[in-house]
């Protein structure tokens, strides 16, 4: 067993987080008194900048497109490229971590599966004087050069506008979140909290579902069963935005309430489309890839990168759909 390995075994928490960026707490900085010595910029032998990817899963088109992202920047900056993906195994992951620092990178970059088993990578980064980039989910410890993320509590004030602008004061809406503790989750909610405050709209106690769509259908069941009357739903991520949206049309009651989520996944884009979804945020995993690599290329030529990049998100309508369906990357003006 490697020594990385060895090092994670007390952080690998249980469960899978998903693809909706709903993570633990990130860190875009560490701990340590003194920032690490910067790895040698210069690759073997190709006279190029190197950077490695270390990419969590592929099961999602989330990532496909943030890995598209990266791949054609990385091409546009003419820089090599080494790619690991861990299959959604967070111990995977370690050990692909520590293969590519075998290949010397200027810079690594990471989307983590889990914010806690990550940092014994960061550290192993941080050792070695290799900067870090990471990508949509924070790594709870370690030191972090660049944190690349989208804007998620704009977007939870989005979808809270949203409602807003379409129920009475004084209504009740319904919250589902991802896991209890999931950081870009949490922005999400508070930003929706934030404007039901401020536009007198009674929020239900939030209830989560682990960002699962047959959890929040159970989770919508038993709302609907306490409530007689829903004026809207905010859900944190697409897959609880889909459950809420069948319970409520299973109980007859879809008419009565407007139902919101966030990412853009493509089948709320067709729920938009079919006029059963209201709206969903959406996240430009392309642009956060482009960012990402960006910033690596700064790093890797001794610049000084952005400590945190906030991605733009945008609320997507049956209005607006016609500009955002069948891709991700955000379009230009």
């Amino acid at each position: 067993m490697s020594k990385l390995l060895r090092a994670a075994l007390g952080a690998i928490v249980a469960g899978v987080l998903v693809a909706s960026g709903c993570a633990k707490e990130p860190a875009t900085s560490g701990t340590a008194p003194e920032p690490a010595p910067k790895a040698e910029t210069q690759p073997q032998g190709t006279g190029r900048v190197v950077l490695a990817y270390s990419l969590s899963s592929l099961s999602h088109r989330f990532f496909v497109d943030m890995l598209d992202g990266v791949q054609e920047e990385a091409k546009k900056q003419g820089v090599k490229l080494l790619e690991a993906e861990a299959g959604a195994d967070a111990g995977k992951q370690l050990a692909d971590v520590e293969d590519l620092l075998q290949k010397q990178p200027s810079v690594m970059m990471i989307t983590p599966q889990d914010s806690d088993a990550i940092k014994p990578a960061v550290a192993a980064c941080n050792e070695k004087g290799v900067p870090v980039v990471i990508i949509d989910i924070g790594a709870s410890g370690g030191q972090v050069d660049s944190f690349i993320i989208s804007d998620n509590y704009r977007g939870g004030r989005l979808a809270g506008e949203y409602i807003a602008a379409h129920v009475p004061r004084g209504s009740r809406v319904a919250h589902i979140r991802c896991q209890l503790g999931a950081a870009n989750a949490r922005k999400r909610g508070e930003g929706f909290a934030a404007v039901m405050k401020e536009k007198g709209i009674q929020v239900i106690p939030p209830q989560p579902a682990d960002s699962k769509r047959d959890m929040a259908m159970t989770v919508m069941e038993n709302l609907l069963h306490a409530n007689k009357e829903i004026a809207a739903v905010f859900a944190e991520n697409d897959p609880m935005a889909i459950g809420a949206m069948l319970a409520a049309e299973n109980a007859g009651r879809l008419g009565q309430m407007i139902v919101v989520g966030f990412n853009g996944d493509p089948e709320a884009l067709e729920a938009i489309r079919a006029g059963k979804l209201a709206a969903t945020v959406m996240q430009f995993p392309y642009d956060m890839g482009v960012e990402g690599v960006k910033q690596a290329t700064k790093l890797a030529l001794g610049q000084q990168a952005t400590q945190q990049v906030d991605v733009p998100v945008e609320l997507v309508t049956a209005d607006n759909i016609d500009r955002f369906e069948g891709y991700r990357r955000k379009q230009e003006p």
